[in-house]
């Protein structure tokens, strides 16, 4: 049998097609009837004729431009404004002959792979692009049966550029490929075409056409997904994939729909469902989603030796974002059954599985895995490879941050510790600094168990970190803060004491929430009826977190504040007492809602519960009780904000001082027979408001002591009871708070005494004339490094001098951060006259300093000053960014992760607790190849 008869005119091979089935493709196939055509055969029978062009046939082919400016205008009436399609770029190919079409003589310069038709409003000539001067060849007027029908066609090429029957078969100049990549699928509606209809014809006993339903899928759920890979030719009325027409290998090309195009009608649903799943289609869908979001590289690299590599990277990608996502929403990862049978893989593998849905290159990978019936050696989805990814995402985030820390020149440490949930002793590292722009930071660097809880144990694991990332310490380190335990701040074993043994300048500070809260605990416990009270709430709140006890109180919150949202007792916390402050304000505002919650519960059939409630009603009910409710309100209503804006990261030192002694002031204010009047008068309209029985204090009948033989005096006995509670509660609790403030902050003031120089407030004396003491730059000498005293001084009176006159230049508001700062604020200030009332309207801080020096560029013009106050803003007031982490702890490794391995722990914490920092996915690729030898063939380019 001869070649002829095995290959048809479209194209496809007999091979080993019987008799039968090869004369049914003979007959139905629609390219073979259309090249048999006689106009096809005319057409073909000139293309080898050879024929050059020179400059007589310019001049012959030139055309005035009226003359085809109406031949267009006529052609396009239907289609409306021209539009330039893709061959107007530059080809780069120096071989490509533009050949003219000359409307006059009706001839045209062809060949078999010109397919692109190009219009300038400018030039007199229609252009096709051809690769190949030898297969150009002549087409005569008597071989083209209507030159009007292709400028028609043409035309259609100028609506519609996207056009998939005029992309280039041959070679494309990367410029070209980018264009033609870049353009939406050819889908238009009927309402575009001329005539608003798709063009019927005639198959079989029935009309049809082509229908804009086909640009869609229906998925299994019912619901419909756009096809990208339709491109409908309106000047063909044939559907194209344009996907394996522009990145599909050759196998891909030579099938029928992306080669001829498809123009059956009657099997267009079968033949669309067919091809898109289709292998060879789906290898062109992951060549296109390469292209699109990857390297943007030409179509040739999809036959390199780096089209597996492009593809690894695709997919490594993926795993890292979901990865990232995972880690900083302290989400778990793995599951009890991570095999492809199982129906619940874990997060990790179901997260992956539902990206895939939408990701060809993945879903591709998926596939290969869960079909392959060998070990795959890279699946990039083990629990080594996950492992491996996280370390090195999380050794980013830390080389960023150790990049800042370097660059700053000085920091300081903030190091706590906590027993996590496998009774491992855990260490935070927090370092604060400031940054380029000259905002305070304060950053994780690293997480480590420490099995020696000592001074000595902790201090070398500090050291082994100080190491192991190179943070010089020694001589850059300008103070610490942890809390109060003795193996942190001993002056002897302490890890405070190893430090400053080898630097001296690493001035410590005991955190202010931690004083804070012993502050607090002083007061609580400051007197027997004080401890009782206390003693009393926690009963109560013990005693309603009962899950049927809390439903009655619920209810009648409902009932008594239909309009206010419910709320739940709040439970005392041991570490930080100021939540005490929390419980008093849930019991203050439903104060009826739970004397009605214990009178219903003293009426229940249980012993326990009617035995309790019955004497919590009573003690709740007495007019003591609600005297030390409004009391300790009052108090918890100053230290409370206090504690919350002492949680900030941008506070300075001297700032949370002066908020420290502003709480200070305002509870000493409390202090006077005005204030207890107020408060009793306030307790008095408590009782009667929720109808108490008792709405003073009750009368005690006095005991009176005998007088012994040998006494003189008598013991005096106070029987008011308004002055019992002053003596022995309200001046009491008081004097306590006030006096564990000053004494508790004793060593913080001492600091201050030293860096007083600093302060906005002796700024602004100095400027206004007020001597400057010589002794206040001796400390300054000794804890800065290298810097120059004398040239200090200078720069500081120099400063001081024009200090409020740059505050006025510039808006305060834009330099503060979010930072909160009490009222009495003003009352600080140095002079009090109101003159100087409206400077003291804003406050600002030492930082704001700092930033008015970077604002004005006055760094280099005061050098030693911007030193010192970029010192004294790296002073850290409290430690709560440590205690901040070790809440991500309990949220990362829980009951269910306890078996987790340290260097992931550290990895996550770090991407949980920094989840500002940038992560370049490309530098973590290349960073995760070089980890093996096996990944770097698979994922570094060649």
């Amino acid at each position: 049998m001869s070649e002829n008869n095995n290959l048809c005119l479209c194209g496809r091979k007999r091979q080993k097609m019987n008799d039968t089935n090869w004369k049914r493709h003979q007959t139905a196939c629609n390219v073979s009837k259309l090249k048999s055509s006689k106009t096809v055969t005319s057409l073909l029978s000139y293309m080898t004729k050879k024929r050059t062009i020179n400059d007589e046939d310019e001049v012959r082919l030139s055309l005035p431009k009226d003359t085809l400016k109406d031949k267009i205008t006529t052609a396009t009436s239907n289609y409306g404004s021209p539009v330039t399609p893709l061959n107007k770029l530059n080809t780069g190919n120096a071989n490509t002959i533009v050949a003219p079409i000359d409307l006059v003589t009706n001839s045209i310069a062809s060949c078999s792979k010109m397919n692109v038709v190009d219009e300038s409003s400018n030039s007199n000539i229609l252009y096709g692009v051809c690769s190949d001067e030898n297969q150009c060849n002549e087409l005569s007027t008597g071989d083209v049966e209507d030159i009007s029908n292709i400028v028609e066609q043409d035309v259609r090429h100028f609506q519609f550029p996207n056009d998939p029957s005029i992309v280039l078969d041959s070679k494309m100049s990367p410029e070209q490929f980018a264009y033609v990549a870049a353009l939406q699928p050819c889908q238009p509606k009927a309402s575009e075409l001329k005539g608003c209809i798709f063009p019927t014809r005639m198959q079989g006993k029935w009309l049809r056409s082509f229908h804009e339903e086909h640009y869609y899928k229906k998925l299994p759920n019912g619901e419909f997904v756009k096809r990208t890979w339709i491109s409908y030719s309106p000047s063909q009325d044939k559907v194209y994939c344009i996907v394996c027409k522009q990145f599909g290998k050759e196998d891909a090309k030579s099938h029928q729909l992306a080669r001829f195009g498809s123009d059956d009608w009657s099997h267009i649903s079968f033949k669309l469902k067919s091809h898109e799943s289709n292998s060879v289609h789906l290898e062109s869908e992951i060549r296109r989603a390469m292209f699109v979001s990857n390297q943007r590289v030409v179509s040739t690299i999809f036959e390199s030796s780096n089209r597996n590599v492009a593809e690894n990277r695709e997919i490594v990608r993926v795993i890292f974002e979901s990865l990232i996502y995972l880690a900083r929403q302290n989400i778990a990862f793995r599951g009890c059954d991570e095999s492809w049978t199982s129906n619940n893989q874990g997060n990790f593998i179901e997260l992956i599985k539902f990206i895939s849905k939408y990701n060809p290159t993945l879903s591709s990978h998926l596939t290969k895995i869960q079909n392959s019936k060998k070990k795959n050696r890279l699946t990039f989805l083990s629990n080594l490879s996950q492992n491996n990814m996280l370390h090195v995402l999380g050794e980013m985030v830390r080389e960023r941050i150790l990049i800042k820390i370097k660059k700053s020149g000085v920091f300081s440490f903030i190091i706590d510790t906590t027993t996590d949930v496998s009774n491992l002793e855990q260490l935070s590292l927090v370092i604060r600094f400031i940054n380029e722009n000259e905002e305070v930071e304060e950053r994780l660097v690293a997480l480590e168990t420490v099995s020696d809880a000592r001074g000595i144990g902790m201090f070398n694991v500090l050291c082994n970190i100080c190491q192991k990332y190179d943070i010089d310490w020694e001589k850059q380190l300008c103070a610490q803060s942890y809390d109060g335990a003795s193996s942190m701040q001993g002056q002897y074993s302490g890890v405070r004491a190893y430090i400053q043994e080898k630097n001296p300048r690493a001035i410590y500070v005991w955190c202010f929430s931690h004083i804070l809260n012993l502050v607090v605990v002083d007061t609580c416990d400051t007197s027997k009826t004080m401890r009782n009270f206390f003693g009393d709430l926690q009963s109560l709140i013990a005693f309603l977190r009962a899950r049927k006890r809390t439903a009655v109180f619920l209810n009648h919150q409902k009932i008594c504040y239909p309009e206010k949202r419910v709320c739940r007792m709040k439970n005392f916390s041991t570490t930080r007492w100021t939540s005490h402050g929390r419980a008093l304000t849930v019991i203050f505002e439903k104060y009826k809602a739970l004397t009605n919650t214990l009178k219903e519960l003293s009426n229940s059939t249980e012993r326990d519960t009617s035995s309790v409630a019955t004497n919590l009603l009573s003690t709740i009910s007495s007019f003591q009780f609600v005297t030390h409710l409004l009391l300790m309100k009052n108090i918890f209503k100053h230290t409370t904000p206090l504690s919350m804006y002492l949680q900030s990261l941008s506070l300075d030192f001297i700032t949370v001082l002066t908020m420290v002694d502003n709480c200070a002031k305002k509870l000493s204010e409390l202090r006077n027979e005005q204030q207890l009047d107020v408060l009793l008068a306030e307790a008095k309209t408590f009782s009667l408001e929720n109808e108490l029985e008792e709405v003073w204090f009750p009368e005690k009948r006095v005991q009176r002591r005998k007088k012994m033989a040998g006494e003189k005096t008598n013991d005096e006995i106070v029987s008011n009871a308004k002055d019992n509670f002053k003596i022995q509660v309200y001046f009491t609790v008081l004097d306590q708070i006030c006096t564990s403030i000053t004494s508790r902050f004793e060593g913080s003031r001492e600091i201050l005494s030293d860096l007083s120089l600093l302060s906005v407030d002796r700024l602004i004396a100095a400027s206004k004339g007020c001597p400057i003491p010589e002794d206040n730059f001796v400390y300054l000498d000794k804890w800065i490094p290298n810097v120059q005293i004398d040239q200090l001084k200078l720069e500081y009176s120099t400063f001081a001098y024009s200090f409020l006159k740059l505050k006025s230049n510039i808006e305060i508001e834009k330099l503060h951060e979010k930072v909160i700062i009490s009222e009495s604020d003003e009352d600080t200030s140095v002079d009090t006259d109101e003159g100087n009332s409206e400077e003291n309207k804003t406050k600002m801080t030492v930082l704001n300093v700092l930033k008015l020096l970077n604002t004005f560029n006055l760094i280099s013009a005061f050098p030693n000053m911007y030193m010192a106050y970029k010192f004294l803003c790296t002073i850290p007031a409290t430690s709560v960014s440590s205690e901040r982490t070790f809440s991500k702890l309990k949220l990362i490794k829980t009951r269910i992760r306890s078996t987790m391995v340290q260097k992931r722990l550290d990895s996550l914490m770090l991407l949980s607790c920094e989840k500002d920092v940038i992560i370049n996915l490309d530098e973590a690729i290349n960073k995760y190849a070089n980890t093996s030898k096996l990944l770097q063939e698979a994922l570094l380019y060649k």
